[in-house]
């Protein structure tokens, strides 16, 4: 493996070098899962004196912190646990406060002289509910109250993280999420529990767990709060170019709390959609189904105002009915393969099952120094098919997904400064596996018996899918807060991640088949062949490495500028040490045997008239260079016009850089390991994913509400993509379809399929977001997000997809997103016990103008198809969910009903988009009658969940 030990060495030196400065100079506390508390001090109408001590104790837990008033009367409370505390200055006491996860409030103190009988009191200068408002950052806070009373049915605390502007969180028809901000890669989001990063080195979706999962990524009841960020995060955020969470977990207090849950749902509750009703039209009736949810909490105190503990657990099974009907049944014959497969129709029902555990332990050791250690556990088995509308009984895959988490925290906290230092291990692993050996075959049928146009009836056989999927990481992290300098908030810290990457195993296990059926004979042609790929796999370490430095500075009592600094480096993202076969090497030195190619023309010069340098991608084991260009200024400002925090502007500027994932790497050595296979070759001067974050706005009050209205822009490069990087002996395409690369190479090897970071996408928002905060006078609270967007890829899927395949024919080209709606509408409330018998009523609405999607447009002729976009539907869901509290002596039992799509919107989320050859029977001029037509659905049919829960 190549050796890249100069690079460590230097970051470590510069890592060093600057921790060890700051720790010396100015020691503090990073914010990604605690709250900042700052303000100024008055008495009689000056500034307190320097010197002056401001406390913050925690209602729950008792912990006091603890700092002095700067020469301008200026405080800073940093490093808090979100929460309730008391303040006091001087001895006097405040009313308590509330803090909110990644919160910097502020909060201005008049301290009054005594008079006559009245002691010294303090009081608030202000609004209250206006001290989250002087910050640059685009995002949304979703609060305890807002996570345990919308209605959902999944208990994924990440399905509120669409009320911030630009974010989507979307479940699809076989169940699994995915989190994604703009028409940024799905990839490129990060989630931080308690300050820890929750980055999937080695697969898509950008967090642990997200990648090909019906489960959680972490127990619900575990979540105290979460802050979404989908615009300008400040230079502590590492890994991450689009949405960023911060989110922070429970902890014991001094009394002993806990409760017990069970959610159900199921058949006899779901409504039907058009496509079971579509079965059961055609005899094959939906089998029954439920999901049980399942779970507790505990926590207390190991000894008051010292050592507190929280567990939390949390099961989840789901049966899910699946309808096997076969597709496009009106081309088929009642003759050959037919029967047999018509013979596998029915009903079959898929299991999943999965527990979550956390573990926490807090102990204040002292009045400066507190240590906490989490332990968390994730243990996951599904069984799902391959394809859930095409798939026969047998074609599944048993799929696992497990995690480990471990980390202790040491927080040193003194007046100036709060130095929070970590280590931690983690390990996730992915295997989704399958004992199948009948050979997998997909079933294809044409209405012209060519093999231009088909379309899928069903796939039968095992499945080919027996892969294995680790990453293990040894974190050594530490983050500092100085507040001591007068208008500053310096912050700084640096991060080492070990990381070790098993990828092993291979998705095609067993040969796979594609057969076209003849319309009239029903008998099967081969038509495309698969061999299995040898599980062959790759184990490589990578060094991760990370620093930052950010002022918080009040340059005016108006004006607060964020300036910050980052850099990241990893030594080996992509298994550099792998060198390309000699047998795949030596094709491109050769004459080009193909017709057209002159005399003395070799296949690599035949790809250099196409603009294509295949020595770029040739690795001798010590020719790929890690990249080291990852600088991050991020920028900010807030300006509050009138100084009473009603109305500020904001704005910023930001670049961020996140990773290419690991599993590229196995492709590459997988792919060349098959004798005369395809050519598959990364780059070897890598390059790291990275956006370009612009935004500015206005948050203005408006008597009880908090008005906001802003604009973003963002634009994001290198992102990783395989592409086909043949070229004719002319570098071009020859008569190839201008939507298709010129699949192949030279013989006897199969396509050339290049790797690189080449896609951009970029995305503008106008953004208008209106929320009344829950208190407890009003006892109601109702947040509305509306976003305009207008986004683009240069994709030739239109989606943020790993294939790119005619990279290079239309440079400079933008694609319509098909991530992204025009329009999108977020709505959610609560309210307390405002409604008869005490009933506690919540809900949540969205409305999108559906996202475009790329149609296939081929009627004049299959070497003249272009792209089109296709017209989808709206999209609309109103869920409410309506609870009460019934008191008993040691608690209280709450009955809930959630009602998921109240109106039974019918949400399409897949459509047909193969127009066809010529003919007449669709509206383009194909001969495809299904085009446009949906696929699959986008959204759940109306669903009633019922829960009980149980609180002491």
């Amino acid at each position: 493996m190549k050796s890249t030990s100069c690079h460590p060495l230097r970051l470590s030196v510069m890592a060093g070098a600057l921790a060890s400065a700051l720790l010396a100079a100015v020691p503090a506390s990073a914010q990604l899962s605690t709250a900042t508390l700052r303000g100024q001090v008055t008495a009689a109408g000056a500034a307190s004196p320097a010197g002056t001590p401001v406390t913050a104790t925690n209602e729950a837990n008792g912990y006091t912190y603890r700092t002095t008033t700067r020469g301008d009367g200026g405080y800073v409370l940093t490093g808090l646990a979100p929460g309730s505390y008391r303040i006091q200055v001087g001895g006097q006491v405040t009313e308590t406060v509330t803090l909110a996860v990644g919160q910097t409030s502020t909060l201005d103190l008049n301290t009054a002289a005594a008079s006559g009988d009245q002691p010294q009191r303090i009081v608030i200068t202000g609004s209250a509910a206006r001290r989250d408002v002087a910050t640059s950052e685009v995002g949304t806070s979703v609060s305890r109250e807002q996570i345990e009373r919308l209605p959902q049915v999944t208990r994924n605390f990440l399905s509120f993280a669409d009320l911030a502007p630009g974010v989507r969180f979307d479940v699809d028809q076989s169940g699994n999420v995915t989190l994604r901000s703009g028409a940024q890669n799905q990839d490129n989001v990060n989630v931080f529990i308690d300050g820890v990063s929750q980055k999937n080195n080695i697969l898509r979706g950008g967090v642990s767990g997200l990648d090909s999962s019906r489960g959680n990524p972490f127990p619900q009841s575990a979540i105290a709060e979460y802050k979404v960020i989908s615009q300008n995060y400040k230079a502590e955020f590492d890994q991450v170019s689009s949405a960023a969470i911060t989110a922070v977990t429970k902890s014991g207090t001094n009394e002993l709390h806990g409760d017990i849950f069970w959610d159900h749902t199921g058949t006899n509750v779901t409504a039907m959609d058009p496509f079971q009703k579509k079965a059961e039209a055609q005899g094959i009736g939906r089998p029954d189904s439920k999901q049980d949810q399942f779970g507790m909490t505990l926590g207390g105190p190991i000894r008051k105002d010292v050592a507190h503990f929280f567990l939390a657990y949390e099961g989840k099974k789901i049966d899910d009915p699946r309808q096997i009907l076969l597709q496009n049944r009106n081309l088929l014959p009642d003759a050959g393969v037919v029967p047999s497969l018509v013979a596998q129709q029915g009903a079959t029902t898929s299991k999943f099952d999965e527990d979550l555990f956390l573990g926490k332990v807090n102990a204040r050791i002292s009045d400066e120094h507190e240590l906490e250690a989490t332990l968390r556990v994730r243990r996951e088995t599904d069984l799902v098919p391959e394809d859930k509308l095409l798939s026969l009984p047998g074609n599944e895959v048993a799929r696992d997904n497990d995690e480990d988490r471990f980390d202790v925290k040491h927080t040193w906290t003194t007046d100036n400064f709060v130095n929070e230092a970590r280590i931690g291990y983690e390990k996730y692993t992915w295997n989704p596996h399958s004992t199948a050996t009948e050979p997998y075959i997909k079933y294809l049928v044409s209405p012209t018996n060519t093999r231009d146009n088909v379309v899928s009836v069903a796939i039968a056989g095992g499945s080919p899918n027996a892969q294995f999927r680790e990453q293990k990481g040894l974190l050594l992290q530490d983050d500092f807060t100085f507040t001591a300098l007068d208008r500053h908030t310096l912050k700084g810290g640096f991060k080492v991640k070990r990381m070790e990457y098993d990828l092993s195993g291979t998705a095609r296990a067993i040969d796979m088949f594609e057969q076209l059926i003849d319309n009239r004979t029903g008998v099967p042609t081969v038509t495309k062949t698969d061999l299995a790929i040898a599980p062959i796999g790759v184990n490589f370490k990578n060094t991760q490495y990370g620093i930052y430095l950010q002022d918080d500075w009040q340059a005016t009592p108006k004006l607060e500028l964020n300036l910050g600094l980052r850099y990241d480096y990893e030594n080996n993202m992509l298994n550099d040490g792998y060198a390309t076969p000699a047998d795949r090497v030596a094709i491109f030195g050769r004459q080009d045997p193909r017709t057209g190619a002159p005399a003395g023309q070799t296949y690599a010069q035949s790809l250099a008239k196409g603009g294509v340098n295949i020595a770029d991608y040739i690795s001798n084991g010590s020719s790929r260079k890690a990249f080291k260009d990852a600088w991050q200024p991020r920028l900010g400002f807030s300006f509050d016009i009138k100084g009473d925090r009603s109305s500020v502007l904001f704005g910023g500027w930001g670049r961020a850089y996140d990773r290419a994932v690991a599993n590229y790497a196995l492709d590459e050595l997988q792919k060349n390991a098959q004798r005369n296979g395809e050519i598959w070759m990364i780059r070897n001067d890598h390059k790291a994913p990275y956006t370009d974050q612009f935004s500015f706005g206005l948050r203005q009050a408006l008597g009880i509400w908090n008005g906001e209205a802003g604009y973003t822009n963002s634009r994001s490069r290198n992102q990783f993509n395989w592409f086909g990087g043949n070229r004719d002996p002319q570098g071009g395409w020859r008569d190839q379809s201008p939507i298709d690369p010129l699949w192949g190479s030279v013989d006897p090897y199969g396509t050339l399929v290049l790797g690189d970071f080449i896609s951009q996408a970029r995305t503008e928002t106008v953004y208008f977001k209106l929320d009344k905060p829950y208190s407890r006078a009003s006892r109601w609270s109702l947040s509305a997000t509306y976003t305009y967007s207008d986004a683009q890829t240069t994709n030739k899927e239109w989606k943020n997809d790993i294939f790119n395949w005619t990279y290079g024919r239309y440079p400079g080209q933008w694609n319509p997103s098909a991530d992204v709606e025009k329009h999108r509408l977020v709505v959610a409330g609560t309210s307390g016990d405002l409604l008869p018998w005490g009933l506690l009523l919540s809900g949540k609405a969205t409305f999108g103008s559906g996202l475009p999607f790329r149609m296939t447009d081929c009627h004049l002729g299959a070497t003249q198809c272009v792209s089109i976009q296709g017209e989808s539907d709206n999209f609309k869901q109103v869920d409410v969910g309506l609870a009460k509290d019934i008191a008993f002596r040691f608690g209280a039992l709450t009955l809930r009903a959630d009602v998921i799509n109240l109106f039974n919107s019918i949400n399409y989320g897949g459509y047909d988009g193969w127009v066809g050859q010529p003919g007449s029977a669709n509206r383009y001029g194909g001969d495809n009658p299904n085009v446009g037509l949906a696929n699959a659905m986008g959204g759940p049919m109306r669903t009633l969940k019922l829960s009980a829960r149980y609180a002491f």
